[in-house]
């Protein structure tokens, strides 16, 4: 695909601004620089995430196709999405572990107990043999993988990350149901140094190339992959094609004129108070709700301008539902908060503390963003 695409698909991406002062938190919005980190190049790392992304989001596509052409759907038969979730993580695990021998360890979220478990060999061979028609697919590792092979790289992921080392950070799908349904997920991969996000990848198999909220482009192409390294920016490129543009978040500075993502389940964020927020900015536009941190992306090339994720009580959030997301968008001139206006702390482990959910804005809206998310969570919490 040629880099002309860019220009009819996204005429209003130009060169990112000078970031603007912060006077309500810190400019690492998500714990992804420090000045110690930053100065450091991740280049090599960058490139192997994206290869080993790119990758497993093949693979999701082979075992989506598959399934939405099947005569035969049981809305309870989970086995489809199993194959994908632990075949992306076995891929992703096996290539990075090739790049980086030496110093591996990998936060993710499946373990291979269960196909270990009496009656799944056949899951496990299904899986097997797609990991190497994979691998052979690419042809830069000429080898052949045994079962046990692939349930060993898919335990690679049990490490508790921290603040002390590197860590990969992976969900090998992050969207389950969505993509059950034919509808939006993501491979998301991020790395850790010394507890700060330095790096992200985010492969969208079913995101189109122009924006969502365009519904006249002839351009009907579907599969992004988003990707950021500290201090460098984000960049989108499509998921078949080194054609490469940088992007950044919507510019909007009137709450009135922005539209805003959140969950497309109800119980990973509560839509009744994520309404009450949006009146009190006097959004107009309905909300778009979408699976994953395709989201994230999504918001970084600016097809909105606001993110709520705000869960029910109890809910803790996981490194690797927001990692990768949460670099792609501030180096894309956004910023990553809890509701109160807190950075995003990667650096604790497999959850983060937060204060009730994530916010993802713009500079400009984020201060006017905290305060009617603060009023909203007040009047939800007082009695009538």
């Amino acid at each position: 695909m040629s880099i002309n695409w860019l220009r009819v698909v996204f005429p209003s991406i130009i060169k990112l601004p000078p970031p603007l002062p912060l006077r309500y938190s810190s400019p690492s919005s998500c714990s992804c620089f420090s000045s110690v980190v930053v100065a450091m190049s991740y280049d090599k790392e960058l490139t192997a995430a994206k290869k080993a992304a790119s990758l497993a989001a093949r693979l999701c596509q082979k075992v989506q196709k598959s399934l939405l052409q099947s005569d035969v759907q049981s809305k309870n038969d989970r086995s489809p999405v199993t194959v994908a979730d632990y075949g992306s993580q076995a891929l992703v695990s096996f290539v990075l572990q090739q790049e980086f021998p030496a110093e591996f360890s990998l936060v993710a979220e499946e373990d291979s107990k269960d196909l270990r478990k009496d009656g799944a060999q056949e899951l496990v061979d299904r899986i097997t043999k797609l990991v190497n028609d994979s691998l052979a697919s690419d042809e830069s590792y000429s080898v052949t993988l045994s079962t046990e092979d692939v349930l060993k790289a898919i335990d690679s992921g049990k490490s508790e990350g921290g603040s002390q080392g590197r860590h990969w950070v992976l969900d090998p799908i992050d969207g389950t149901k969505g993509f059950l349904r034919g509808g939006q997920y993501a491979i998301a991969l991020a790395l850790l140094d010394r507890g700060k996000v330095v790096l992200g990848v985010l492969a969208c198999p079913n995101l189109p190339l122009t924006p969502i909220n365009d519904q006249h482009s002839p351009n009907n192409e579907v599969g992004c992959l988003f990707f950021a390294e500290v201090g460098g920016g984000s960049y989108m490129q499509p998921l078949d094609s080194s054609s490469t543009v940088k992007v950044q978040v919507s510019g909007i500075e009137n709450p009135e004129e922005a539209s805003f993502f959140e969950s497309y389940e109800a119980a990973h964020s509560m839509h009744d108070l994520s309404s009450l927020i949006a009146q009190k900015l006097g959004v107009k536009a309905p909300p778009v709700r979408i699976d994953s941190q395709v989201k994230y992306g999504a918001l970084s090339r600016g097809d909105g301008a606001i993110y709520m994720r705000l869960p029910h009580k109890g809910y803790r959030e996981k490194i690797w539902d927001h990692a990768a997301g949460c670099i792609v968008v501030t180096e894309a001139g956004g910023v990553v908060m809890d509701a109160a206006g807190n950075p995003l702390d990667f650096s604790k482990g497999k959850f983060l503390d937060l204060d009730t959910g994530i916010i993802v804005t713009n500079q400009k809206l984020m201060p006017i963003l905290i305060k009617a998310v603060r009023e909203s969570l007040e009047e939800k919490a007082s009695p009538l």
